[in-house]
């Protein structure tokens, strides 16, 4: 049985039994060779209107990474919500509700100092992957160390935290739409920040923003979109993308990754850049594990020449704690001395020079919805909306291949090493693009029956155990033996590929096509594809759309429609999702398009849509 015979990706020792060697790295080494075709942009020696020019294009090509339309910025509040302050020592907390759209509400907590005798400066603070929001503690002290200093503080919920949580959060779905959640989250930064510039003890011309780990990279983001912060201090975060790719230990949030952005020609010292001339200063750990220090530095260094050229030499920096993925005391002691010196003039109220005491942060008088809305909007629901007006059309071969970023030649297969046994085949097959992909081939008489699965090589032969026929299986890139050695690869490939514009299913379009032509070109004919699970179904059915020649595709367990993805969580992988897809065609129109090449055999039904996915 095939369940029984070693692989080609082991190999023996002199005198040895054969040992396993898997490709754990073939993800990453696929991920950063996608992010290397895109080579950063230099500002060294460039003119003032040079870099103007291109950080104007920059700053355009994120906000289309983003989903937002060109005049979605800056963003205002439709309504909003203020609840009484609760009085604390040196401050206020008075809970609010900024409503972006009937029922979409954005909780926070507005901190106001004591003893404000004119319009003060004020920081928006936006938090990282602690889903208690604005009620965690660890949040909660920066808040207050910077309202005793003098500073009117709003905090602000992102999706999905705090009492934001029935909405969702680390969701790759509404990427299908063009709607990354790091848009969504740009989007609700900046009606907040309409919020904070408009009260009347708020000078508006004098708001920073910072945020830490998540809300590091919330605070880069929303900075590159809306030009009216006046300082930032991103933390623990700030990384080129690429690096953080090749040393970083651990997955982005669904959140935090943006699709295309690096295809654009944006990295993240493009991204730092563009805030240039207003003061910026990255606070990073050196033994941070998951946004290694060596990749926070050379964003700020190759930020730096812009910010030199246009006026803000100095005002680009970076200050380094020996700490991991954390804000001990001294970091936010940085954090609170850059936005004095950023923000603060001769006049203004300079209060405590300490944080104060933790404060009961489940006291009920804090929370800013104390009942439950009539209506709640989700991101599903959000993501339903925005393909209301969308007619998805059939496309052709150059319109899906060009969504799934990979270029029309790329199927071509050669056979690394080859070998047979009793009535077995067992084949290590390279991709035109660097992938292998371990093959077996189960030898008869007639044509073949190539199965691909979900689940990969060993669950789909053995799905076709009654076939008795000729049958080839393959494991896709990061599956079976190619897998990583921890999941969260998946993750992080799905958004490096994505991020340079190959978005993973692409390559795996291009693995199923590999493998069909090399059995072609050894001389059996390929009679037929079978695709088992929701993302086999959706691979299969891509291939079939960009490879005309591709034999009949048999699909069991596909999407009736990519309107249907929140509730087929569980179903679908993520990585199977294109981003940009369903704004162009559906699955009716690319099965319409195939005819009677592909058979359903089964329908995916969707079911519970869960908050979060590929994210703990």
């Amino acid at each position: 049985m095939a369940a029984t015979m070693t692989s080609l990706l082991r190999e023996p020792e002199v005198g040895e039994e054969p040992k396993e060697l898997p490709y754990p790295g073939l993800l990453k080494e696929l991920a950063r060779q996608a992010l290397e075709r895109h080579p950063r942009y230099d500002y060294r020696g460039k003119t003032a209107t040079e870099l103007k020019a291109r950080l104007r294009s920059a700053r355009g090509a994120v906000r289309r990474c983003l989903g937002l339309a060109p005049r979605a910025l800056p963003a205002k509040p439709t309504r909003v919500h203020e609840r009484a302050a609760v009085r604390y020592d040196g401050f206020s907390i008075r809970p609010v509700v900024i409503e972006r759209g009937a029922g979409w509400h954005i909780t926070a907590h507005l901190y106001v100092p004591d003893g404000l005798g004119r319009p003060a400066p004020a920081v928006m603070h936006v938090h990282g992957h602690s889903y208690e929001g604005k009620s965690s503690a660890a949040y909660a002290r920066r808040c207050r160390g910077l309202a005793r200093r003098g500073f009117v503080v709003l905090f602000v919920d992102f999706p999905g935290a705090g009492e934001r949580e029935p909405t969702g959060h680390a969701l790759w779905y509404p990427v299908l739409a063009n709607m990354p959640l790091q848009g969504i989250m740009v989007a609700d930064n900046s009606a907040a920040f309409t919020y904070l510039a408009g009260l009347p003890f708020v000078d508006g011309n004098r708001i920073g923003i910072t945020g830490s780990s998540g809300g590091g990279n919330q605070t880069v983001f929303f900075c590159a979109a809306d030009d009216r912060p006046a300082a930032a201090a991103p933390c623990n975060a700030p990384c080129l993308i690429w690096e953080h790719a090749n040393s970083g230990s651990g997955a982005y949030c669904h959140c935090e990754a943006v699709p295309g952005l690096v295809g654009a020609g944006v990295e993240y010292h493009d991204l730092l850049a563009s805030f240039a001339p207003r003061p910026l200063r990255v606070f990073a750990g050196m033994r941070d594990p998951l946004f290694p220090i060596i990749g926070a530095r050379r964003a700020v260094q190759e930020a730096e020449p812009a910010y030199r050229a246009l006026g803000g030499r100095g005002l680009v920096s970076i200050e380094e704690h020996y700490c991991d993925h954390a804000c001990p005391a001294d970091f936010r002691e940085g954090v609170y001395r850059f936005f004095e010196q950023a923000l603060m003039r001769p006049g203004d109220l300079r209060g405590a020079r300490d944080e104060g005491d933790d404060i009961d942060l489940s006291d009920p008088r804090l929370r800013a919805l104390p009942e439950r809305p009539r209506r709640r909007v989700t991101i599903a629901d959000l993501y339903r909306t925005r393909l209301r007006g969308v007619r998805p059309k059939r496309v052709n071969a150059t319109q899906l291949n060009r969504l799934l970023g990979r270029p029309a030649t790329a199927r071509k297969a050669r056979c690394l090493v080859r070998r047979e046994e009793r009535g077995w085949s067992r084949v290590l097959l390279g991709t035109g693009d660097g992938a292998v992909l371990p093959l077996l081939i189960r030898k008869a008489e007639g044509a073949v029956t190539v199965a691909i699965s979900d689940r990969g090589k060993e669950k789909a032969l053995a799905q076709l155990r009654p076939h008795r026929g000729a049958v080839a299986a393959f494991d896709w890139r990061g599956q079976g033996e190619a897998a990583p050695s921890h999941d969260s690869w998946n993750q992080r490939a799905a958004h490096y590929t994505a991020y340079a514009g190959e978005p993973l299913p692409g390559g795996r379009v291009t693995d199923l096509i590999s493998a069909v032509r090399w059995l072609e070109r050894e001389g059996p004919r390929v009679a037929r594809v079978v695709a088992f699970g929701g993302e086999a179904s959706m691979v299969a059915c891509l291939a079939a759309g960009v490879e005309p020649g591709l034999p009949q595709i048999e699909l069991h367990g596909m999407a009736r429609t990519l309107r249907d993805a929140p509730g087929l969580i569980g179903q679908v992988p993520y990585t199977a999702w294109v981003p940009g897809l369903a704004l162009v065609t559906d699955v009716p129109q690319l099965l319409a398009g195939l005819g009677r090449r592909a058979t359903v055999k089964r329908w995916l039904e969707p079911g519970k849509e869960p908050g979060r996915e590929g994210y703990d």
